[in-house]
């Protein structure tokens, strides 16, 4: 069996597989010392790292794909066409705990969407756990998931992204959800209906019984709804905006569970929710959706809202310095992830844009940034495109660096504001990953001294 990419997800299946006494080829075509350090010891395992060799390939029994290696690369479509089975740690997951946990095959709940998945996977876990189900929650967010198994689990909560849910051969979420298809990851997908099918995949195999939960506000979600209606699971929408019978979704400042026909039910004072923007509203109806299907009541539900202040580098407030909030959006990798986070503001605002674009377009951000952003600051390989798309819309500036990006902000908004990083774009020009990148963000607002001390 060979496991192919040797990141976290990569090591994590080669150690599994090699205890379950498998003989492992780990592969990756990039030097990995790490890598290398940490699975040349097991016995069992091989590593190579080198370029990937199609007939090596087309003689495994399985490959075990991490999700930053596509399945179009020439070695694994050939292995692909010479009909080996291309799955990955999620599926192994999934396999092994049906067959091996203590109470039965454990419940599966999935979520996927361009944006905000990270959020509603931590919490709904959240959720699970306080309402004492053996839970673990990780995926494409945190722990990788070979690394989640216990026999005593019954519940797995997972975030999958489009790359995963693309070597998954019928996994099952009984509680699956999609969040909401922007444009993203144009570069690894031939088109924008390409990368929604791969997101509707973590429908694929759900039976009857089965909940789907999606985004009703989202026009890119209706066609997978439709679908949806045809199928064996119970579709329970969720929304930020609107009623929705059958679904859950805010209304006269609570959120509102109106699964039963003509009978809304109130259940969570949306004033005491911590996390901002209408982009949380639907998070939260989303997340409230998810464990109202397995059975966690509205005070377990309310309490874990109530508690549940963010993650990192999501719409993160860092400081106020003379009147200046600064915000931290790190996580922000896409347009779609951007107009969410403008739209928690209503004036204001500089925006601090830019990185490495992944095939997008950032005209729709024009429509939203007169009257509420004060300047664009654009940094990184994608300045140029940012400079000509968004031109007229607001003032664009330009900075080499985050750290000239933050002062320029600041020194913006001299009667104060909200200088907000929401980058639109991978992070690799600058920084080793969006985490970095809003690392170094909050170390250099915290670095900054109020303008009478720095005076």
């Amino acid at each position: 069996m060979a496991v192919i990419g040797l990141g976290r997800s990569g090591q994590a299946a080669a150690r599994f597989l090699a205890e379950l006494g498998e003989n492992v080829l780990a592969w990756d075509e990039r030097d990995n010392p790490d890598a290398a350090t940490a699975l040349i010891q097991i016995p069992g395992v091989s590593v190579k790292f080198e370029p990937l060799d199609a007939a090596v390939l087309k003689a495994c029994a399985q490959i075990v794909l991490s999700p930053g290696v596509p399945r179009a690369h020439p070695a694994i479509a050939a292995a692909i066409a010479a009909g080996v089975a291309v799955i990955n740690d999620v599926w192994l997951l999934q396999q092994h705990a049906n067959a091996h946990a203590a109470s039965g095959p454990p419940t599966f709940l999935g979520i996927t969407g361009t944006n905000g998945k990270s959020t509603v996977t931590t919490l709904l876990g959240l959720m699970l756990e306080q309402y004492g189900l053996e839970v673990e929650t990780g995926g494409n967010l945190g722990q990788a998931a070979l690394t989640l198994w216990h026999e005593l689990n019954t519940h797995y909560v997972l975030e999958l992204s489009s790359y995963q849910l693309e070597s998954l051969p019928g996994f099952r979420a009984q509680i699956g959800c999609l969040l909401n298809v922007a444009p993203d990851h144009m570069d690894r997908y031939a088109d924008f209906d390409a990368y929604r099918a791969a997101k509707a995949n973590i429908f694929a195999a759900q039976q009857a019984g089965d909940v789907a939960v999606i985004n009703a506000d989202d026009p890119a979600c209706a066609p997978v709804w439709e679908q949806l209606k045809q199928g064996p699971a119970t579709v329970i929408p969720f929304s930020a905006r609107q009623a929705i019978p059958g679904g859950i979704y805010p209304m006269d400042h609570h959120m509102v569970d109106h699964r039963i026909p003509d009978k809304p039910k109130k259940f969570f004072d949306l004033s005491h929710l911590k996390i901002k923007g209408p982009h949380n509203l639907a998070n939260a109806a989303a997340a409230a959706a998810m464990a109202l299907s397995v059975g966690v009541d509205y005070p377990t539900i309310g309490s874990a809202l109530e508690m549940f202040a963010g993650l990192p580098h999501r719409l993160e407030w860092v400081r106020n310095v003379d009147g200046v909030d600064f915000y931290n959006d790190s996580k922000g990798t896409n347009v779609a992830a951007v107009i969410e986070a403008l739209q928690a503001f209503e004036r204001n605002v500089v925006l601090i844009a830019g990185g490495v674009a992944k095939g997008g377009d950032f005209t729709p951000l024009r429509e939203l940034l007169p009257g509420r952003v004060t300047q664009v600051i654009a940094i990184g390989k994608a300045s140029d495109q940012i400079a000509e798309q968004l031109d007229g819309a607001a003032p664009i500036a330009r900075a080499e660096s985050l750290q000239a990006a933050i002062e320029q902000g600041r020194a913006a908004l001299p009667r104060g504001g909200t200088v907000l990083l929401s980058p639109g774009c991978a992070s690799f020009d600058m920084f080793n990953n969006f985490e970095h990148r809003g690392e170094a963000f909050r170390d250099a607002v915290q670095g900054l001294a109020p303008m009478e001390m720095a005076s």
